[in-house]
């Protein structure tokens, strides 16, 4: 596609190294070699938390110097990559960082990479999510994650549940902010059987929406036909009290307004995608789960006094707030499954 090919020509070719570009290209190389000991070296670390070495730190180095550079190319409207991303794009860090996650060894290092990585792709231009040494690390983290078990038969654990929901929000701010970067993680399951261990181009995921189109011309439907794991996984999330629960639901917000979004109207993508959230997501299931357990927490009988704020019985002042937060989380399903209803008649 045209629109992935203009990335590919900019990131291409990389950039003569600005001055101070050669120091932080060597500190950038001697902070991941110490990282790279303890991805190789595991055992020597086994058992022990992370706090006692030098992974968090030396990961911090690394993805400061990177935010760091993609900044000051931005500031100066250079498209090439420089000396450190270039690094880390032909290196394969980003798949050696997962790897280490899944093992989350030593203790502790899932939450630390997963908090990076939400950090780099939050911080970094939307462009590096195109590079298949960026996003395929990342869909292999959400494979693993989501299942709720790693190659090794581990749990991802809850204590990491924070910061992995932080990363699938960063992600989600980037597709909104770029639509077309929906299609790197909305994926038709049979296109992905057919292609298995290729890597994403712009020439595959061309494919891909082609497969789109052809499922909208022969009136085929969604069910079991794709697959979305961003969607998936933040509806784990949804009910959760705090601020876990809170970024769940705004991510939740930025996938649904793209369901009747102009720019995916054109691709067929949009389509596709209203028929996911209303067929095979399980999402107005969910969410109708959550509100009504919600409502039974609530109190048999009211005393109404008057104005509208008394409503809720001062006797039970935390139903007020569980109540509050249960309906501004349920708020878009009415609002965005009415929109998508309307729309869905016409589109079959």
């Amino acid at each position: 596609m045209e629109y992935f090919a203009k990335f590919t020509r900019h990131i291409g070719t990389p950039r003569r190294s600005p001055p101070g570009g050669t120091s932080q290209l060597a500190q950038f190389e001697k902070a991941w070699k110490i990282v790279q000991s303890i991805c190789y070296y595991q055992s020597k670390w086994r058992g022990m938390r992370v706090e006692k070495t030098p992974l968090s730190e030396h990961l911090d180095v690394m993805f400061d110097l990177l935010v760091k550079e993609d900044i000051q190319q931005a500031g100066s409207d250079d498209w090439t990559t420089g000396a450190c991303m270039e690094y880390l794009l032909g290196n394969g860090v980003l798949e050696a960082l997962v790897g280490l996650a899944e093992t989350d060894q030593p203790v502790g290092a899932r939450g630390v990479v997963i908090s990076n990585l939400s950090t780099f792709i939050s911080l970094t231009d939307d462009k590096l999510l195109v590079q298949k040494a960026v996003h395929n690390p990342l869909l292999e983290l959400l494979h693993w994650y989501g299942s709720g078990e790693t190659e090794d038969g581990s749990s991802p654990g809850p204590s990491y549940d924070e910061c992995y929901v932080d990363l699938l929000y960063a992600i989600c701010s980037k597709i909104r902010g770029d639509p077309m970067l929906l299609n790197i993680f909305f994926q038709d399951r049979k296109w992905l059987k057919s292609v298995e261990q290729r890597s994403f181009s712009s020439d595959s995921i061309a494919a891909m929406m082609r497969s789109i189109e052809s499922l909208r011309s022969e009136g085929g439907t969604a069910t079991s036909g794709f697959e979305f794991l961003l969607f998936s996984h933040l509806l784990r999330f949804v009910h959760r009290d705090g601020e876990v629960g809170d970024t769940a639901r705004t991510s939740l917000l930025f996938l649904l307004e793209l369901a009747t979004t102009e720019i995916m109207a054109s691709t067929g993508g949009n389509t596709a995608l209203e028929m996911f959230i209303l067929e095979d997501s399980g999402f107005s299931a969910i969410l109708s789960a959550t509100l009504g357990a919600m409502y039974s927490q609530l109190p048999r009988s009211l005393r109404v006094t008057t104005g509208p704020a008394a409503v809720i019985p001062e006797s039970f002042p935390s139903y007020s707030a569980d109540l509050q937060k249960a309906i501004e989380s349920s708020i878009f399903s009415a609002n965005d499954q009415h929109s998508l209803a309307e729309r869905w008649p016409e589109d079959r």
